[in-house]
């Protein structure tokens, strides 16, 4: 008997584990915001380990953006208005998504994920040693990376010259290199 109910117990604690994986405990913090936004309902924070934490309140929801030192990325979330997490990711330079991004209800229950790295075999870090081989500046005024229809795409300036390159993001295989002259403001 005692040995059923052990088995019991563990069966019934993995189910709660798993259950846990489908809520999310993440809430924004309303109280704080509060107390602290401006007249523009925004409230900017740097924390010690030199991350920016952007918080706003908008009609039907709060946006969070973490924004992590020596990243290219930054952490978007939406929050319902009763403080549960709506729905959270990795962004690029208001780019494109990356990685899994979660979107949940408004009790916290995960209710979808969306793999954005799905079909990019050429990951986005094949991609920055690609980029760095040829000296291009990720967060460069005149750079721009984009996922595009499966591929990467990205242009960059350098000298006189604007480039054009699209990778296949499956494959890796180079499928454009152009190179044009560039003009300020084009």
């Amino acid at each position: 008997m005692l040995k059923k109910t052990i088995i019991i117990v563990a069966i019934l604690s993995l189910i709660g584990c798993s259950a846990q994986k489908n809520t999310t405990m993440e809430k924004f913090d309303i109280e704080r915001f509060n107390e602290n936004k401006n007249h523009l309902n925004e409230f900017k924070f740097i924390k010690k380990d030199s991350t920016v934490i952007e918080q706003m309140e908008l009609k039907d929801i709060y946006s969070e953006d973490i924004i992590f030192k020596d990243s290219y990325f930054i952490k978007k979330s939406q929050y319902y208005k009763n403080g549960f997490l709506k729905i959270t990711g990795l962004f690029f330079d208001s780019s494109f998504k990356q990685g899994i991004w979660k979107e949940f209800d408004e009790q916290g229950k995960l209710i979808k994920e969306t793999d954005y790295d799905k079909g990019f075999d050429y990951t986005w870090e094949d991609l920055v040693k690609y980029l760095e081989e040829r000296k291009v500046d990720i967060k460069g005024r005149y750079t721009t990376i984009r996922k595009e229809e499966g591929n990467w795409r990205f242009s960059y300036v350098e000298g006189i010259y604007i480039y054009d390159v699209i990778i296949d993001g499956k494959t890796g295989k180079i499928i454009q290199d152009a190179k044009n002259e560039f003009e300020e403001g084009s």
